[in-house]
């Protein structure tokens, strides 16, 4: 009996052992590699003399080439006056820092979406300039805008700086987290998602206003089942009386727009209320492989649309719904509250 306990045991010792190496295994490679230029620049800190305060460490990550593995950004210093850092990539199993230290005093750092690049603006004292740095043949800097605040201000009171997102659609402002943290880098997946902003199609901001002004086809089909499936149709036409619901005593007027990804693949959707008599409706414009659907939803009578995509309403019982959809086929998903 103890020589089975043993046996026992050591199986499972070498069971849980194999599980250990096979999650270590999981772990990118880079993540070790960049945590140990983290730890190497912590004790580069500590041995520094301090003479007036200790300098700080900051960095963060992001995939500047867009090849699937992050680069890193550090930046150490005591004040905006010192702020100093550098780009680290990895590639070949080995991280290595790429151009040379950068000031970063009064810096900041943008994501450039669809880009090699990631974006470093400077601002201080009213004046601002933004560049790109791109790796994939080597560091570049490509210099994208100055500005000068102190100027526009005279003019008017209000006036801000001209960020990158301003200038590059879909740019959001990169968090710096302090470098005795690893969650960057744990999480990098999780938080790289985040930060992916949904765009138009075609990456033009007018695709769904152009195509309602200009009677652009649509394919229409019901969201609900309460509602008509007109297939291809002008979309003035889908408006006309009786085309998108027989309830209708005239043409559908439009009430308002407003855009959200309801489907979570990073393009947004337009979704309208129109009103005939009194009586609302939805309608949801996605473009799909060239072809735009206009999914219609009938008895949506005070519905909101919150901004994780889900309609809203207290009118039924303080139901949700979320549009599933794919092609010419939709349907309404009731949601738990």
């Amino acid at each position: 009996m103890k020589r089975r306990t043993m046996l026992l045991g050591l199986c499972l010792v070498f069971v849980f052992g194999l599980l250990a190496v096979s999650a270590s295994a999981e772990e990118p490679a880079w993540v070790t590699a960049y945590e140990q230029i983290l730890d190497a620049k912590k004790i580069q800190i500590s041995e520094e003399p301090v003479e007036y305060s200790t300098p700080e460490l900051w960095y963060l990550v992001y995939d500047i080439d867009k090849d699937g593995t992050p680069e890193m950004m550090i930046k150490t210093g005591t004040c905006e006056a010192d702020y100093h850092g550098g780009i680290y990539t990895f590639r070949n199993g080995r991280a290595f820092q790429v151009g040379e230290e950068l000031g970063l005093g009064h810096s900041s750092f943008y994501s450039d979406p669809g880009e090699n690049g990631i974006i470093l603006m400077y601002g201080h004292m009213g004046y601002a300039s933004a560049s790109r740095i791109s790796i994939q043949d080597g560091y570049m800097e490509e210099p994208l805008y100055e500005d000068n605040l102190n100027e526009r201000l005279q003019e008017d009171p209000d006036a801000e700086y001209v960020y990158p997102y301003d200038v590059i659609p879909g740019s959001v402002y990169l968090t710096l987290c302090r470098g005795d943290l690893t969650l960057p880098l744990t999480r990098y997946e999780e938080i790289s998602r985040y930060l992916e902003s949904a765009h138009y199609p075609n990456n033009d901001p007018s695709f769904y206003s152009s195509l309602m002004m200009n009677n652009g086809e649509v394919f229409a089909v019901t969201g609900d089942g309460f509602t008509n499936s007109p297939g291809r149709i002008g979309f003035r036409d889908l408006l006309r009386q009786n085309v998108a619901a027989n309830w209708m005593q005239g043409d559908l007027q439009i009430l308002s727009a407003s855009v959200a990804d309801l489907n979570e693949d990073g393009q947004l959707e337009c979704v309208l209320a129109a009103s005939q008599g009194g009586s609302e409706m939805r309608i949801v414009l996605s473009e799909q492989d060239d072809v735009v659907y206009a999914y219609l939803m009938n008895y949506t009578d005070g519905y909101e649309l919150d901004p994780d995509g889900t309609f809203r309403t207290t009118h039924y019982y303080n139901t949700r719904f979320r549009l599933i959809f794919d092609g010419q086929e939709a349907f309404l998903l009731t949601l738990p509250n």
